[in-house]
């Protein structure tokens, strides 16, 4: 699977599905603020990390696919 326009982390303003709640987003170990997507892959499995400028005001249409549950806590 190859990445859309519609899948590219985007700025949205007060959104309520910021990255920083997705289990795709890896933290910046320097700056808490900044992290790394790898929802994406590519045909052969590799996975496509994206740069995320803002984890808390920014999101992608495949959030709902890793928002973080109760069981992924514990």
């Amino acid at each position: 699977m190859s990445a859309t326009p519609h899948t590219q982390v985007h700025w949205e303003e007060n959104t309520a599905r910021p990255c920083r709640k997705c289990k795709w987003q890896t933290p910046d170990p320097t700056d808490p603020m900044r992290g790394q997507c790898t929802v994406n892959r590519h045909a052969m499995g590799g996975v496509w990390k994206r740069w995320i400028r803002d984890v808390e005001h920014m999101t992608c249409s495949r959030h709902e696919e890793g928002e973080l549950s109760f069981r992924d806590h514990v």
